[in-house]
């Protein structure tokens, strides 16, 4: 009896009986070269979407403050 864990057909697949465990390397085939094509570009299109930058509401600047001089004295 031996577990056997898949994720897709281009990934290494791990299989594991009474401690051993025995990694096998996928063939490349075009089934295999088409899903790893159609993951790269679903996983393109959702970081496009999501990068989108969200509207958002104008931030007022901080104001500055201004030195004040002193005032002269006047004489007439």
């Amino acid at each position: 009896m031996a577990e056997v864990k898949l994720t897709n057909a281009y990934s290494p697949t791990l299989f594991t009986a009474n401690g051993y465990q025995l990694v096998v390397m996928p063939m490349l085939t075009n089934e295999a070269n088409d899903q790893a094509k159609a993951d790269r570009e679903a996983k393109a299109e959702a970081e496009a979407t999501t990068t989108e930058p969200a509207p958002t509401e104008p931030v007022a600047e901080p104001k500055t403050r201004r030195s004040r001089k002193a005032k002269e004295a006047v004489t007439a």
